[in-house]
């Protein structure tokens, strides 16, 4: 999932998920022949109630369970088609649960997405680039803290400067890259949740992919470009944020009503749940 160099003039790079089915071995289908594209300058959005598939999806996607049918591709090409180190110098993955019980210092933490490029010996380059990673996620002075005494959202930042690192190299170029993010804004405070929106955002602008997946509906209306609604594993919808996001949509995907309105101050819909 790297970039062709010899990819046809005018051919955008992107990773695709074709059809792509997990099955277990009771034989309930986790994913059922879902299809989603992964664009560089786009933000992707995937949402859906629990238990609807969406992290499955994603680690199918990345790579980490087994298809039970379909293909992921790049170009046409498969995943198999090169390294593993090929792969992480061009996709960062932030996944739902990181789990790290070592006491390493923020740094160390970040500096770990720099082993792609450097190994286990960081240079004054790789030092720089985790401050200016960890500056981006509002975390620079968390630098020197042990990462084991950080708040959850806390560490959740810093997991995401730690993929900015794996990647930085590619944003600074504005050549494409691919960011995958399962529910990285779990533990934030709402003005964290927004900062790291934003922040998206602007990695759209400079040839990065990202494909995130979210439970606020109003941030995905907000911020993304494309949404993808699953339900019981599969496609419910997918379209631009004022395409999905109807209240019939809304309510076939989660078993609940809603009202959708115009945003009074963006020009997005805004999602208002009605109570039971």
């Amino acid at each position: 999932m790297v970039v062709d160099e010899k990819q046809k003039p005018g051919q955008l790079p992107v990773i695709s998920a074709e059809r792509i089915s997990v099955q277990i071995p009771s034989g309930k289908m986790l994913v059922d022949d879902v299809s989603v594209s992964i664009k560089p300058n786009v933000l992707t959005a995937i949402i859906g109630k629990n238990g609807a598939g969406k992290s499955t999806a994603l680690k199918a996607i990345c790579g980490d369970i087994s298809l039970t049918s379909g293909s992921v591709r790049f170009n046409g090409k498969s995943k198999a088609e090169f390294s593993a180190l090929e792969i992480a110098k061009k996709r960062a993955i932030v996944s739902q649960k990181s789990s790290l019980d070592f006491e390493f210092t923020v740094k160390e933490v970040v500096a770990l997405g720099r082993n792609p490029f450097s190994g286990f010996f960081s240079s004054q380059k790789d030092d720089e680039i985790v401050e200016q990673c960890l500056e981006k996620v509002d975390a620079l002075h968390l630098l020197d803290r042990n990462y084991t005494t950080l708040s959850g959202g806390e560490q959740q930042r810093i997991h995401f400067a730690r993929a900015l690192a794996q990647i930085w190299d590619l944003i600074e170029k504005g050549e494409p890259s691919y960011l995958l993010l399962d529910e990285p804004l779990s533990n934030l405070d709402v003005a964290h949740q927004h900062e790291m929106m934003h922040v998206l955002k602007q990695l759209c602008e400079k040839n990065v992919a990202v494909l995130i997946i979210l439970h606020d509906l109003n941030l995905a209306a907000q911020y993304a470009d494309h949404v993808h609604i699953l339900k019981d594993g599969k496609t419910a919808a997918e379209g631009a944020p004022f395409d999905v996001f109807t209240e019939k949509i809304i309510f076939d995907a989660f078993d609940h009503p809603v009202s959708v309105v115009p945003h009074p101050k963006i020009h997005c819909p805004l999602i208002i749940a009605s109570g039971i």
